[in-house]
């Protein structure tokens, strides 16, 4: 996040404001935290493999993707995230493979919206804002005075 857009995030909201116009960076920088929009994040196979297995979703992918005769679809989208899951790599299951791919997996009943959604959460952090980033878009405001092209 840049100064401007820290800055931007500060003045969105009435509680970030207060505590910026006195002066208390820790408290704006804790309120920015909590409204900052998540960032996403490769998510760890295993955890991604756990959360299918929990959700009862595991064992239909692997009978899908390990029988050769399974029809394509969804032959191909299960094959695809199993030996995604199995190389025991992170995952962004925002990557084309894995993002086309899940429909056709809930369109065949293999996953369902509630599965994806999961699946999802596991992607997306929360900023972590700190005193210094309130400052640092302090002193880039009071510096370009606000000028959306200016950085400290």
């Amino acid at each position: 996040m840049t100064d401007a857009d820290l800055y931007a995030l500060i003045q969105s909201d009435p509680t970030a404001v207060a505590a910026y116009a006195v002066s208390d960076d820790d408290a704006c920088a804790a309120r920015c935290s909590v409204i900052a929009p998540l960032l996403r994040q490769p998510v760890d196979a295993a955890k991604l493999r756990k959360i299918l297995a929990v959700r009862d979703r595991w064992g239909g992918l692997q009978r899908v993707a390990n029988n050769f005769a399974s029809p394509d679809p969804p032959y191909k989208q299960a094959r695809t995230l199993i030996d995604l899951i199995t190389a025991g790599d992170s995952i962004d299951v925002d990557e084309p493979a894995v993002a086309e791919g899940a429909p056709v997996l809930v369109q065949h009943g293999l996953l369902d919206a509630s599965d994806l959604q999961a699946m999802a959460a596991l992607a997306n952090v929360s900023q972590i804002i700190t005193q210094q980033q309130v400052g640092a878009a302090r002193e880039w405001f009071r510096v370009t005075g606000g000028a959306t092209n200016a950085t400290t």
